[in-house]
């Protein structure tokens, strides 16, 4: 988010969009803690890296 603000963005706008970013981190920790899926996890997480 500090880079979005610095960059000029709104800071109510740089929070909107950081937000589910950290809803799909914490799910898929969540996820990692329950099913112990690294891998499974890990994939989950770079196919939301390249669409995000």
């Amino acid at each position: 988010m500090a880079a979005e603000t610095a960059a000029g963005m709104d800071p109510a706008t740089a929070r909107n969009r950081a937000r589910p970013g950290l809803a799909t981190v914490r799910g898929l920790l969540l996820d990692l803690l329950a099913t112990d899926d690294r891998a499974g996890v890990n994939a989950a997480m770079e196919e939301f890296l390249r669409l995000y």
